[in-house]
């Protein structure tokens, strides 16, 4: 009789050889029918800014619509909510050799 890791070790081969390749090649198939079938489009606004620190983006009326590629025809519809700040690090910068000519303006 074997041990409990030499049973799992026999039936894990087996799966990796026989069943996962199964597995893989449905879920390809699967992605590829979906894709074929539905057309996602993003709709909506997006507007950044700059504020302290970073880089503010906020969004208005964004949604996924999800169509049916043959009719045009909306699926299903998701509403995204969009309010995030980017961190951005201070910049410096450094001028060499710069040249500064001032107009004067009467």
């Amino acid at each position: 009789m074997s041990d409990v890791n030499t049973f799992i070790e026999a039936i894990g081969k087996d799966v990796t050889a026989v069943v996962a390749p199964r597995i893989g090649s449905f879920a390809e198939q699967i992605i590829r029918e979906v894709f074929a079938r539905y057309r996602p489009e993003l709709q909506g606004e997006l507007h950044a800014r700059i504020v302290q620190g970073g880089l503010e983006v906020t969004g208005r009326g964004v949604r996924l619509d999800v169509k049916n590629r043959e009719t045009g025809t909306s699926v299903s519809v998701l509403d995204i909510p969009v309010s995030l700040t980017i961190k951005v690090d201070p910049l410096g910068v450094t001028l060499q050799n710069a040249t500064i000519n001032l107009d004067v303006v009467s």
